[in-house]
């Protein structure tokens, strides 16, 4: 496994060598391709994935197949630790949105590196607290707060975790997320564009102006990044802080 590669994931960049050492010897490359479901409500956590590029959505569905999105994951987390930790069935779906590269391990060699090492557990721990932080902000932001602000709050998540300014999204996938009709993204989108903050293209978004996307958005976004500060020890708030910002300067 490529040193350079897993230093994309801010989870495996921020264990110690030895903690490390416990997982490497386990992860297998993958590529993530849009459209991939990485797990399904009620399925056997059989591994766990470590995202260095791309964004994978949690979802929550309903018997007749709507939804919403309930947090994102990129590399600033992974996918099914909490389950497979617990030998636990997935809660939720887990869908690829953006196209990328992760890691992978078996949910069993990833509970008997947690089981050897207590500081690794700690850390595994904190990314989890991150994830249900985000999945509680998006439960009030969604009760409290107007699709549009609702919208930007998605696209700026994205972008934090995508390379450059187009994120490769319809308007489609946007809605299934917010769990609102198409018609009403395509509106909303429209205001955004009007303002400056977007662009919408065929299979993709631009963010034309970060600036006036965020001053659109809700607090939710905001919050959500003064709650990854406050769960990380102090030593590591920088690289937690880390997955919050574009990976380019272009963004």
């Amino acid at each position: 496994m490529s040193t350079t590669l897993t230093s994309r994931n801010l989870f495996l960049s921020g264990l110690s060598a030895e903690d490390f050492s416990l997982l490497r010897g386990h992860l297998a490359p993958i590529e993530l391709r849009a459209g991939d479901v990485l797990q399904r409500c009620g399925d056997r956590i059989n591994e766990v994935v470590f995202p260095h590029s791309g964004v994978a959505a949690i979802k929550a569905s309903l018997r007749q197949g709507a939804g919403a999105g309930i947090a994102l994951i990129g590399r600033d987390g992974f996918v099914g630790g909490f389950a497979a930790d617990a030998s636990a069935p997935a809660t939720c779906d887990c869908e690829i949105l953006i196209a990328g590269k992760a890691s992978r391990i078996a949910a069993r060699e990833f509970r008997n590196a947690l089981d050897c090492s207590p500081t690794l557990r700690h850390w595994a721990s904190l990314f989890d607290n991150a994830l249900m932080a985000q999945a509680q902000q998006t439960a009030v932001c969604n009760a409290t707060h107007s699709v549009e602000a609702r919208m930007c709050r998605w696209l700026l998540e994205m972008q934090d975790r995508n390379e450059g300014a187009r994120i490769p999204l319809t308007q489609g996938i946007v809605a299934d997320l917010l769990g609102v009709r198409r018609t009403t993204i395509t509106l909303v989108a429209g205001h955004l564009e009007a303002a400056g903050a977007i662009n919408c293209h065929r299979g993709f978004m631009e963010v034309v102006d970060r600036v006036a996307l965020e001053k659109c958005c809700c607090e939710c976004h905001t919050q959500l990044k003064s709650n990854a500060i406050r769960i990380a020890p102090l030593r590591d708030q920088t690289l937690i802080v880390r997955a919050a910002l574009p990976l380019s300067s272009s963004c």
